[in-house]
């Protein structure tokens, strides 16, 4: 198996080559996260939440559990499918723009869905559709990076890919902030955004005709899910996806609580809603994102040690669990903040330029990166599950900062499990 990975190589270099500018690529997949990641963090961490509470009270908690815990099949199930079938697709765009494109409008509809829901029932449903479609998107402008962009340039283009999550929260928090009042209002600001993204993310990211050739043929859908998963069969691929979902778990188990915590545990200055905290703190901590993911990529791309730069990023998130454990108050969760969102920076930096030097082989690079993407999509789903169940069974938000940050550690740890990244050589 070790030789797949320069023919991987050869075929992103060749394939780079007829693609003579990357950076309109590189742009497309910026804005596509922009836009996604602002109605995925807007709804998730204000709008849902806001709208639990108005239908459940005291139960929203548990609400929201069950509304991002059934959503989480859907994050696991569409990335790896929708993967598979972009990797066959034939049309006059290519294969991934129609894919990028549609997945924006069914996206679209679904958050207008969920702005219409009164019932917890209703919020089920749309927030299913969502993860199922905004998914579509994300998951596979991912493969564009091993299809059209050389391997020397994949550090700065997990670099721009992953600044699209923070900015992207940032954007979507301060709209959900703004509209928590209006809820429909501001899933219908957001559903304006992802198909207008989706749009420019297929137009940037069309293949030329000749690219048709090497489409693969596809096989009976029972043949293609049975090979869904296969890329977890190779060690080091495994090993990279473990720790990214572990990690992401970690990032996101005390952020999608935030109204909750910001309302229920932390001690705001006076006249200051929970709302609002969130806005200011999300858009206070941005800068500290963006100047650790911009500097992790390129560095990566020069000196390698891709591991060390996530093993650094969790263990500095994982310490930082402690602040509003030992001092709930406003000062300590902007610190806490702070420093998750720079280790957090240096991994978006870095993640898809480990994951795409540890791939098993060309030919399957949608469904492989959206294995990948379920590292991303299912944490962030599954973490309000999670924290509603330790909120109530373990302690309340104390336990949550140091279970989230033991998570941390964990996946941090995880990574050091993978072999000889540099080299980009695959084990079985």
């Amino acid at each position: 198996m070790s030789q797949q990975a320069p023919q991987q190589e050869e075929l992103a270099t060749g394939t780079a080559a007829r693609t003579v500018r990357v950076w309109p690529i590189m742009l497309s997949m910026f804005v596509l996260n922009v836009c996604a990641y602002a109605a995925i963090s807007g709804a998730l961490q204000i709008l849902l939440p806001t709208q639990a509470r108005l239908i459940a009270g005291d139960g929203a908690p548990s609400a929201l559990a069950l509304v991002t815990g059934i959503a989480a099949i859907a994050s696991f199930a569409v990335p790896p499918f929708i993967g598979i079938r972009s990797d066959r697709t034939r049309s006059r765009w290519g294969r991934r723009a129609p894919w990028i494109f549609f997945g924006g409008l069914g996206t679209a509809g679904s958050l207008i869905m969920l702005g219409t829901s009164a019932t917890v029932a209703g919020l089920v449903v749309g927030w299913f559709l969502m993860q199922a479609l905004v998914n579509i998107g994300l998951n596979v402008i991912l493969a564009v990076i091993p299809d059209r962009i050389p391997p020397h340039r994949h550090g700065l283009a997990s670099t721009i890919q992953g600044l699209g999550l923070p900015i992207g929260g940032v954007v979507g928090v301060q709209i959900g902030a703004y509209f928590a009042d209006a809820i429909a209002t501001g899933y219908l600001v957001l559903a304006i955004l992802v198909p207008l993204a989706s749009l420019v993310g297929a137009w940037l990211t069309r293949e030329p005709r000749e690219a048709a050739a090497e489409v693969r043929e596809s096989r009976p859908v029972l043949a293609e899910l049975r090979q869904t998963l296969s890329s977890l069969r190779f060690r080091d691929y495994r090993w990279v996806f473990i720790s990214r979902a572990v990690l992401f778990l970690g990032f996101t188990m005390v952020s999608s609580f935030s109204l909750y915590v910001l309302q229920d545990y932390v001690t705001l200055p006076p006249g200051m809603t929970a709302a609002e905290a969130a806005a200011i703190g999300s858009t206070l901590v941005l800068p500290l994102t963006v100047v650790s993911t911009a500097i992790a990529g390129p560095l990566v791309d020069r000196f390698g040690h891709h591991r060390m730069f996530v093993l650094g990023s969790g263990l500095v998130a994982a310490v930082s669990t402690l602040v509003p454990f030992v001092w709930p108050v406003w000062t300590a969760w902007l610190i806490c903040g702070s420093v998750t969102a720079f280790s957090m920076g240096l991994y978006l930096g870095v993640d898809l330029a480990l994951a795409t030097l540890v791939m098993p082989a060309a030919g399957d690079t949608g469904r492989d990166l959206g294995v990948f993407h379920i590292a991303v999509t299912a944490p962030q789903v599954v973490a309000p599950f999670l924290a509603a169940m330790i909120v109530s069974s373990l302690g309340g938000y104390p336990a949550l900062y140091v279970v989230s940050g033991v998570i941390s550690l964990v996946g941090a740890l995880a990574v050091l499990r993978v072999r000889a990244p540099r080299t980009g050589h695959v084990s079985n």
